[in-house]
């Protein structure tokens, strides 16, 4: 068990290494294709505007890969100090806005239903965003197309006090009973090119404070994930 431990912290490590060199690597090449679409962009007069339009296109989904860039490198940094009482609303939009051309790509709508004038919890913002856009890939990929998600924010109360939760509802293939306990391993997954790592890290940000992260699922008709916060 001891070894089991040691070898799955090792890969661990040296995914994390291999990420980090990957994500600089990206930027290098991204730099690149960005000087030459702002060249095009100030001769755009010389194009046509079938062209003008791709030009646009690129340079905001260039964008929008920067800016993953930078969320991915403020996570990776230490920034455990770096905490406050943040709307969890606020997190949420950022995190759909973020999610929006893979939504629109899949034809998927998007619904909110947000609880407004909610105190505030506790947490580091970039981790809560990394929590919230792995739920919404997970619920993406889950959905073939036409489909549906329903984002909530709503509180309850318990015998600690009023509890604050976030909760994502999909209308995809559902899990599977054989891989209920499984879900939340490293490495785990049942997608082609999964990785395995969106739930085990959303639970693992969750435990550090100390938020739960549970589900409800059928198979063939969706999943609903809930996250509890720290009252």
């Amino acid at each position: 068990m001891v070894n089991e431990e040691k070898i799955q912290e090792n890969k661990l490590r040296i995914l994390g290494r291999l990420s980090a060199g990957l994500i600089h690597e990206i930027r290098n090449p991204l730099s690149v294709i960005n000087l030459n679409l702002d060249y095009l962009k100030m001769n755009r007069e010389e194009l046509n505007p079938e062209l003008n339009d791709c030009v646009d296109a690129c340079l905001e989904s260039s964008e929008r890969i920067q800016n993953l860039i930078e969320t991915f490198l403020d996570f990776s940094r230490k920034t455990n100090t770096i905490e406050d009482f943040i709307s969890v609303n606020e997190v949420s939009d950022r995190a759909i806005d973020i999610m929006l051309p893979a939504l629109r790509k899949a034809n998927i709508s998007i619904e909110k239903i947000y609880l407004e004038n909610h105190s505030k919890v506790k947490f580091h913002p970039i981790k809560m965003l990394q929590v919230f856009i792995n739920l919404l890939s997970n619920a993406i990929e889950a959905i073939e197309s036409n489909g549906k998600i329903i984002v909530k924010t709503f509180s309850k109360s318990g015998k600690e006090g009023e509890n604050f939760y976030w909760e994502i509802e999909d209308n995809g293939s559902g899990i599977e009973d054989c891989n209920r306990e499984k879900i939340f391993d490293d490495f785990y997954t049942n997608k082609e090119k999964g990785t395995g790592f969106g739930l085990s890290v959303c639970k693992m940000l969750l435990d550090e404070y100390k938020s739960t992260l549970s589900f409800e699922s059928e198979f063939g008709k969706g999943t609903k994930f809930t996250i509890k916060f720290r009252s």
